[in-house]
């Protein structure tokens, strides 16, 4: 299906703009020393079971910003501000919120690490599981999580130009399938223009741990950030091949349940993955932004503009091989650019100097 073709369909271009975002953003909370905190998640807050926009993430200390459904990046961003200012008026006055992905020095012990004190005890047994099969180290680490969603008006015209598909819910899961292989594939551009944890302070590695021994651009996004492990394989040719491989990793024992299956992209659409056959794709959650450490709210609106256009672009082009090979591709590509030292040029220059170059073509055709 040629989207490109779609997309510049006279009936289509008034919609291409338009788009639901949402965003979540983790913070340590630490001292001010740059010591991680020691207090529980202040009761002010109230229930953070059910706090809409004010949760913890895996340990006691790791507040999760939760912006509601936006129709613009610049709403959004309004109401990250607000939570954020909320949060951070509300933490006691010796602490801060770190404002990097990589965590404050951390405990020697690993006990003093405290998991998040949840109601729900399944949940807690949860993060048990997770320090014990990753290392409660790795899920210190923090990030931004951008949610983002076509309009459905655009689904709709876009649906409507075409004839290969007959249902309008399963065309949208078809665009959201193509659009998280090409992101998964160019995701390395992500990791080059915003990668923001070059180095860790102490406490993240061991001493015995496999460590970089100079800085790189992401210690989040390569393979010293948090990952599944590599016998974890799952193929994103369509929706029920991804299905079927993350159901077969549970069955096999290598994932718990399927929530611990955790990517680069996440694909949403009820409650739970379960759910995706019967609700479709409905949005798609790009998991991989290191924290700004040069705003106060951690990403900018320049950085959500660009996502926006970027996610107009996986749409817009094509891919250029088969499905897993296209994904694995983009994987090699990922590590390389992570590992890198941020003051070196990549090899990957050419490519990305042809991604700006199409990018702005597509926004002129549109």
């Amino acid at each position: 299906m040629n989207y490109r073709e779609l997309m510049q369909k006279k009936n289509v271009r008034p919609y291409v703009l338009m788009a639901r975002f949402g965003l979540e953003k983790e913070n340590q909370r630490s001292t001010r020393e740059g010591l991680l905190a020691t207090t529980d998640h202040p009761t002010v807050f109230g229930n953070r079971s059910y706090h809409p926009y004010i949760q913890t993430d895996f340990s006691e200390t790791q507040l999760e910003l939760i912006t509601p459904v936006a129709n613009s990046g610049t709403e959004m961003l309004r109401f990250l501000d607000a939570i954020h200012d909320v949060a951070r008026r509300s933490i006691p006055e010796d602490e801060m919120l770190w404002p990097l992905s990589m965590p404050p020095r951390l405990p020697t012990k690993d006990e003093e690490i405290k998991i998040a004190k949840l109601d729900q005890y399944d949940a807690v047994l949860y993060r048990r599981y997770l320090a014990k099969e990753y290392g409660k180290r790795k899920q210190m680490v923090s990030g931004i999580h951008f949610n983002f969603e076509y309009d459905q008006a655009l689904i709709q015209q876009l649906y409507d130009e075409q004839s290969e598909v007959t249902d309008c819910k399963q065309f949208k899961t078809k665009v959201y399938m193509k659009v998280a292989r090409n992101f998964l594939r160019y995701r390395w551009l992500i990791t080059y223009l915003f990668g923001a944890s070059p180095v860790s302070e102490d406490g993240y590695f061991r001493v015995y741990d496999d460590q970089p021994q100079e800085p790189i651009r992401s210690i989040r996004n390569s393979t010293y950030g948090y990952r599944n492990h590599d016998n974890v394989k799952v193929s994103y040719a369509s929706l029920e091949r991804y299905l079927e491989d993350i159901h077969r990793m549970v069955e096999n024992g290598l994932l718990s349940e399927e929530k611990e299956f955790y990517a680069p992209v996440r694909l949403r659409g009820g409650k739970q993955m379960s759910d995706l056959p019967k609700t479709g794709i409905r949005y798609i959650e790009l998991r991989n932004l290191d924290l700004n450490p040069f705003s106060r709210l951690g990403i900018v609106e320049d950085t959500v503009d660009f996502l926006h256009y970027f996610m107009l672009y996986l749409l817009w082009t094509d891919e250029k091989e088969e499905a897993d090979e296209w994904v694995k591709t983009g994987d090699i590509f990922n590590e390389q650019v992570a590992l890198g030292h941020p003051h070196e040029t990549i090899k990957l220059i050419a490519e990305g100097d042809r991604i700006f170059s199409e990018m702005i073509d597509m926004l002129d055709a549109l």
